[in-house]
Parts: structure tokens; C-alpha cells; sequence
């Protein structure tokens, strides 16, 4: 994250109403849009990719977190900031490989710190990896486990995971209705 960066101030069906960067939308509670991508191994997602964040990060270092996630850039379509935020995570430096895919499955309101309101779109992305993690957010690799077995964790275990993942892995099990 950037905090000069510039994003959308949006209303809650995502139309702009204004531009401000990370420090205002985060200090004045702006709406603003952001991406979240949960990620299998396969088509047949039992496997979801999960990261632990870097003790150096702002907000949450050190604990779990899905594969994808960030702040949209002012004028950015939410498969634009998918494929941005894919390639920066876990692509660091290179290309993004052919054999991926990703599909959209719905957008929720956000809110799991305080001052932190975001309009997140949600996508599926399927790619077995191998994966080249950007290392000043990441701590160590990052690993596959069982879809399940993370959702039963997350219920055990919360104070591991970043509450945004806790949240998306929420909306993404209402949405697929699971």
C-alpha cells in the first residue's frame, strides 16, 4: 500500500462521488472500493491458497490472510484491480501465468476495522501456482490447506486471520451458498 495512492470515493452501489488518497479514506471513514480474490488450487476448490502477512505491515501484520486483496486505484474497473493486485502479490516482478482464471462472484460493504469502510468486490480465481510472493509482505510461503479445514479454523481460531479475510471468506460462502 501507497499512501499517496488515489482512489475512488464511492457511494454504496459504487458510483464515484470523489478522489482521495489512503490516509483520508482511512482516518475519514470515505466508502471506498477494494478487491478480494480467494484462490484454489482447481476447478474443484477443496484447496484455497492462504499467505501470512508480513510483521512489517501496518494493518495486521502476522497473521493469515487470503491470497489476494487491495485497494482499487482511482478509475480502475474491479477486474483491472484483481489482475493488479494478483500479479503484485503473488507474481512479484513477473508476468502473470496463462493458465489462471478469474470470475467475479459478487460485491459486499466492509468494514473490519474502525474507519475502514470499503466496497469489496469478490473474486474466484483458480490457479495451482507456482507462485513468487512479493517477500516484504509475506512471511514465507504461501501454502494450500483444505477449504474447509481453513473455514473450521477461522471459527476456532480467529485472532490468526485478518479480519478481512474472516469477512470475505463469509461473504464468499453466502454468495456460493455453501
Amino acid at each position: 500500500m501507497r499512501f499517496n495512492e488515489l482512489y475512488d470515493v464511492v457511494d454504496k452501489k459504487g458510483n464515484k462521488i470523489g478522489v482521495a488518497n489512503w490516509t483520508k479514506c482511512h482516518t475519514k471513514g470515505l466508502l471506498h472500493q477494494c478487491v478480494h480474490g480467494i484462490l484454489f488450487r482447481t476447478d474443484e476448490k477443496k484447496e484455497v491458497l492462504i499467505k501470512k502477512r508480513s510483521y512489517q505491515m501496518v494493518q495486521g501484520p502476522a497473521v493469515w490472510e487470503i491470497a489476494v486483496a487491495g485497494h482499487m486505484l482511482s478509475g480502475a474497473t474491479p477486474e483491472e484491480g484483481i489482475k493488479k493486485e494478483f500479479q503484485e502479490e503473488l507474481f512479484s516482478g513477473h508476468k502473470l501465468p496463462a493458465n489462471f482464471k478469474i470470475k467475479m462472484v459478487g460485491s459486499y460493504l466492509n468494514n473490519d476495522i474502525p474507519n475502514n469502510h470499503e466496497l469489496v468486490y469478490l473474486f474466484e480465481i483458480i490457479c495451482p501456482g507456482p507462485f513468487l510472493p512479493d517477500m516484504e509482505e509475506v512471511e514465507g510461503k504461501p501454502v494450500f490447506m483444505e477449504f474447509k479445514q481453513v473455514l473450521k479454523d477461522i471459527k476456532v481460531n480467529p485472532i490468526k486471520y485478518a479480519q478481512y479475510s474472516i469477512n470475505a471468506l463469509s461473504a464468499y460462502t453466502s454468495i456460493q451458498k455453501l
